[in-house]
């Protein structure tokens, strides 16, 4: 197919219809679109009805599902299917045919931590999330929701129209959830004591300024988990943060609701930021005010801050033409725990890609360490287990812009089982038992799920 034999085709000139009827338009529509050359696809859309996007996805089939979320509530998008899958960086020489003015389409990310580690047999079901463009996409921009389907040249158009049956389809009303039953391991204070020494004696004798330990905690269900289920349950409880979920079949998947954005890019201006320093919330507005003011006035985390706001800035200056950083950080509270970030902002060099902001910002000290390669070093050294997508980019990229977040305050689930990762920035002065207790503030989130 030509670029100039593909016209969009509205639903119905005079607005939205319910997504059930656009579903059965775009199912019409397959058969007009022909052969799609290889190397591009073809993007049908229409205007729906306002929805709910996340109940949405949890009534679609299992198996390869993607949703993110952006922080401030604006953006949020979910796929069913994978229509095409690449590289992360090699995923725009897919061609979208059509004219101009079309909506760009939207490629979910999913990046490991640390890509030079072995992976674990857990996270082998991921290794081909990287960059997919899904088969069917529901988006919400504001208040517009659309619906798409993504038709490439190695995309069945049998396999399409059924998948499109199938999310037409009615599903059952309630469904009542597994519960969750946290599995307690008696050594497992003694291995992170042991693992935050280990990274002190490597920052007392230079080698490292900090170091990023993470832990895993494991719990036991009921029953098999749905993860969209999950994800309504962990967002329900936290209001602010970047929301997503990675399927990689059935029974597994990676999701979470993290506060810290890696880059956000509309046009050519670039956002990122600095997130490290923690607090955990008051039990009232006197405690979480003396709280808050406890970690902005705290030498240790405020050392611990610089580090990434050092390392963010001098990520970005080689990409940007301007490059502003805000003055001194600010409190950034969640339900949870409250953080110190701070805000950089860039406008971006011509020729600038969003893999080239990924490749200069990930990963940050706020999740490794710094120096951050000789921090990865470590952390394969002290860290018995590998962190997979946790720590990673995640989030999703288009022509016009992308957001990308750093998939912290995350688990992995494996069938009936969820395992939640949780870390702490260990610098010169820390203690083993605080950062023991701060992990187990940022694991609230999951802790809640099994109560």
């Amino acid at each position: 197919m030509s670029t100039g034999s593909f016209q969009r085709i509205p639903l119905q000139a005079d607005g939205p219809f319910p997504p059930e009827r656009a579903l059965g338009w775009l199912a019409a529509r397959l058969g007009d679109v022909g052969t799609v050359e290889p190397g591009a696809f073809v993007r049908l859309e229409a205007r729906v009805d306002p929805c709910d996007v996340l109940a949405w996805l949890r009534s679609a089939p299992a198996g390869a599902r993607r949703y993110f979320r952006d922080r401030s509530a604006k953006l949020e998008v979910a796929g069913v299917g994978i229509a095409a899958s690449a590289a992360f960086g090699e995923h725009d020489r897919l061609r979208q045919l059509g004219p101009a003015s079309e909506r760009s389409a939207a490629w979910f990310v999913a990046l490991p931590f640390d890509g030079a580690r072995p992976h674990d047999a857990a996270w082998e079901p991921f290794a081909a999330a990287g960059c997919t463009l899904p088969s069917v996409e529901l988006r919400r921009e504001g208040e517009v929701h659309t619906l798409a389907l993504h038709v490439t040249e190695a995309a069945p158009r049998q396999a399409l129209a059924a998948l499109l049956a199938a999310l037409g389809a009615p599903r059952a009303a309630c469904v009542i959830e597994p519960a969750l039953v946290r599995e307690n391991d008696a050594t497992a204070e003694a291995a992170w004591t042991r693992a935050v020494r280990g990274g002190l004696e490597r920052i007392r004798s230079g080698a490292l300024r900090k170091i990023v330990l993470a832990r895993t905690q494991r719990y036991q269900a009921s029953g098999a988990l749905d993860p969209a289920a999950v994800l309504v349950r962990l967002a329900a409880r936290e209001s602010r943060g970047f929301r997503f979920l990675v399927e990689a079949g059935e029974g597994h998947a990676f999701l979470g609701v993290t506060p810290e954005r890696l880059v956000s890019r509309a046009g050519r201006t670039a956002r990122s930021e600095a997130v490290a320093g923690t607090r955990p919330r008051g039990v009232d507005a006197v405690a979480d005010r003396l709280l808050g003011e406890s970690l902005l006035a705290s030498q240790k985390d405020r050392r611990e801050h610089e580090f990434v706001v050092e390392r963010v800035r001098e990520a970005l200056a080689p990409c940007a033409a301007s490059l502003r950083v805000d003055a001194a950080p600010k409190l950034l509270r969640l339900a949870y725990v409250q953080h110190l970030s701070t805000r950089v902002h860039a406008e971006l060099r011509p020729g600038v890609t969003d893999h080239d902001l990924v490749r200069a910002l990930h990963p940050t000290p706020a999740v490794a360490g710094a120096p951050c390669a000789d921090a990865i070093a470590a952390l394969r050294e002290f860290e018995p287990f590998d962190r997979g997508l946790y720590a990673g980019p995640v989030g999703i990229v288009s022509r016009d812009g992308a957001e990308l977040a750093v998939a912290i305050r995350s688990a992995r689930i494996d069938g009936d089982a969820l395992t939640a990762f949780a870390g702490a920035g260990i610098v010169d002065g820390s203690d083993p038992s605080d950062e023991w207790r701060e992990t187990g503030h940022k694991l609230l989130a999951f802790e809640r799920l099994a109560t």
